[in-house]
Parts: C-alpha cells; structure tokens; sequence
C-alpha cells in the first residue's frame, strides 16, 4: 500500500469515527503516526480531501495550529 492511501486511510477512519463527520488532525503528529513527512500530509489533502471530492478543509497555523476535514 502506497503511502498515501495510508494517509488517506487513516484520515478517512478519523472521519468515520466522528459523529458530526469531522476530523481535526495536527500535520506533525499524522506524519509522525504514520511514518512520512508533513509534506506528504498536505500532499493528500490538497489531492484527495477538496470540495469536488465532498470535504471542506480548514487548517489553522501556529503552535496550537490543526487541520480541520469535514466531510459534506
């Protein structure tokens, strides 16, 4: 399995696991999770999480920084 259908696995399962269908996620600690650079997290998300594909995401820099996915 190819790394980025790791990410996006992983991500997707965040989701399933909310009941409002949201999955907040801190880059560092995903790419950290899953074995990668933070580089190939934002690579999926730009790829595989848009608006075309039905999910909003929201991302917040800084020291308390996070991505938000919703799926829609």
């Amino acid at each position: 399995m190819r790394m980025s259908d790791i990410i996006t696995r992983r991500i997707l399962d965040l989701l399933e696991e909310s009941e409002e269908n949201i999955a907040e996620i801190q880059r560092n600690e995903l790419a950290a999770l899953v074995g990668c650079a933070p580089s190939q997290i934002n690579y999926v998300i730009s790829s595989r999480f848009t608006p075309e594909h039905g999910y909003i995401v929201e991302s917040r820099r800084g020291g308390g920084g996070y991505i938000k996915i919703t799926r829609i």
